[in-house]
């Protein structure tokens, strides 16, 4: 079970680090978000432990919580994956883009996005030309 949330997560990861063309096929699809909102917290925080340990991942503990996010840095930007829990369950996911090459679009982003809809609904929202930030919830 553990090896395949590692190799789950490099799949994740390695999708993310291509969101560079914002394209839809690059961007997290909806298999992905479902199996984070499978996981509990002690499952996630174990799994940015794990990761920590690559040079290009860095565990963030945030003061108001005990649940860990990972950021994840590349050469043109970095994503901030940080689940939000209500009891053990996921109960949103914060995605954070920083891409300072490149300009982003939210109209492809949104369309990506709203093809999940009635699963996952999302507010996606541009801060400046190159961050991002998505919020996804169980609709």
């Amino acid at each position: 079970m553990r090896t395949s949330i590692i190799y789950y997560f490099i799949i994740l990861f390695s999708w993310s680090f291509n969101a560079l063309a914002i394209e839809s096929s690059k961007l997290i699809k909806l298999e992905d978000i479902e199996y984070i909102f499978e996981t509990n917290i002690q499952k996630w925080n174990q799994n940015v432990v794990f990761f920590e340990k690559k040079k290009t991942m860095k565990k963030i503990t945030r003061k108001d919580s005990n649940v860990y996010s990972l950021k994840s840095s590349f050469n043109n930007g970095y994503i901030i994956l940080t689940p939000i829990f209500k009891s053990s369950e996921v109960y949103m996911l914060n995605l954070d883009y920083n891409f300072p090459e490149l300009h982003l679009n939210k109209i492809n982003i949104q369309k990506h996005f709203d093809q999940m809809k009635p699963t996952i609904c999302n507010i996606i929202e541009l801060e400046g030309k190159n961050s991002v930030t998505i919020q996804l919830t169980k609709c």
